[in-house]
């Protein structure tokens, strides 16, 4: 019973969490004084396995993977096969947390040879466990390591097309990209490939870790895919790789990420002076319009949305100046680019709350006289074809009425 109750305090979502992984230790004390390892040490190697789960998760790694080995001795002969794999998975973390790379290698080699089983229960632990063991090995810096790193994650991949598990795909996905990105690093000769690769897996997990629905791990995602295009030499790939860096650091809560948002506000302001030096005089807001140019409908839809997305969460007035200074950077595109750009707004706009419209529109007018005389009224006219062209009844209306509101004289 104390076991059991244990489990539910340590999984229970209210309150703080410490102090429910500290209250379920006490319980697993209890039941370890009752169910002991003479009397009942498969329920005893259990009650350690929980332990150590909450002492690791109160950072505590050294005592959790004491617990852990202490689990595994009592299980190893007594228990399923499985049950010692997924402790010593968890042992395998523990060294992991303790920086003992070469040991977590073992313990995670151990439990993949325990792990034979084909239903789906036995797949996904294999996956987690051979990403667990690829992590170690990337962690040691060894092109040889990486190279083991890279078949392993190749061999969780194939078992993920045999699984349900989205999440363990895309997380495969991404260290494979991790992985080959090291491996660039390592193999100057092999460079190009590798980046290549590498900025293929990590937009192949972005298809998984959205925005909205894995925030963290798509912020982390667009920081390591920026990190890729940087390593190539083309400005449209630098450009690339800016955007990547403005939207991670945006959705990085420097409170409770200070590591990565430092990290990425780090590499955010390293690729604007780079591009500073291959594009003297273009602001950061002019690159994000060139490439928003470049794109293809369908990109250019995607990569509105998020920046729309990120921009509702502001408050309005840092949300008015960031759209204006970008509404400008696209007025001043080749006509064809701007064209393209302001209808793909349009069109996202009208998908966004009424408070983001109204600051969007409002921004919009306010691009518009920042420009020359004899440059607004083109843009006036475009703007007026684009609402004609893509609106219709009430929506028409509505943005022709908040335009006017804004100051804006129809052509």
């Amino acid at each position: 019973m104390a076991y059991r109750l244990g489990m539910a305090t340590a999984e229970d979502p209210n309150g703080s969490q410490s102090q429910n992984l500290t209250t379920a230790l006490g319980l697993y004390e209890d039941a370890a004084s009752i169910l002991t390892r003479e009397r009942a040490p498969i329920e005893h190697a259990r009650v350690m396995n929980a332990a150590g789960s909450a002492h690791r998760l109160l950072g505590r790694p050294e005592r959790a993977a004491e617990l852990f080995q202490r689990a595994a001795n009592l299980l190893r002969g007594r228990g399923g096969d499985a049950e010692v794999a997924s402790v010593l998975s968890n042992l395998g973390l523990a060294h992991t947390d303790c920086g003992r790379s070469g040991e977590a290698i073992a313990v995670f080699g151990e439990a993949l040879a325990l792990l034979v089983g084909n239903d789906n229960e036995q797949r996904r632990a294999r996956i987690a466990t051979r990403h667990n063991l690829a992590q170690s090995l990337m962690s040691t810096g060894s092109q040889d390591d990486l190279a083991r790193a890279v078949a392993t994650l190749k061999e969780a991949n194939a078992e993920c097309d045999q699984t349900d598990s989205a999440l363990h795909q895309a997380m495969v996905w991404h260290s494979l990209g991790v992985a080959r990105k090291g491996q660039a690093e390592h193999d100057l000769a092999q460079r190009s490939d590798r980046i290549e690769q590498a900025v293929q897996q990590f937009e192949l997990c972005l298809t998984i870790f959205t925005a909205t629905a894995f925030p963290f791990h798509h912020a982390v995602a667009k920081q390591n895919l920026g990190l890729a295009l940087a390593g190539r030499a083309d400005v449209g790939s630098l450009r690339r790789a800016l955007a990547c860096f403005e939207e991670a650091v945006t959705m990085f809560d420097p409170r409770l990420h200070r590591i990565h948002w430092q990290a990425t506000y780090e590499n955010l302001e390293a690729m604007e002076a780079r591009l500073a030096l291959e594009m003297p005089g273009q602001t950061k807001y002019d690159h994000y319009a060139t490439l928003l140019g470049e794109m293809d409908e369908v990109e250019r839809l995607s990569a509105l949305r998020s920046r729309f997305a990120l921009m509702e969460r502001m408050p309005p007035e840092h949300r008015l100046e960031r759209l204006a200074k970008l509404a400008y950077a696209v007025v001043q595109q080749e006509p064809a680019s701007f064209v393209a750009t302001l209808r793909t707004m349009i069109m996202v706009l009208m998908e966004l709350p009424d408070n983001v419209l109204q600051s969007a529109l409002e921004a919009q007018v306010i691009a518009h006289s920042w420009l020359e005389a004899h440059d607004r009224r083109p843009a006036d006219f475009i703007l007026d074809e684009a609402i004609n062209l893509l609106l219709f009844g009430p929506q028409r209306i509505r943005v022709r009425d908040l335009l006017t509101e804004a100051g804006w004289e129809r052509p």
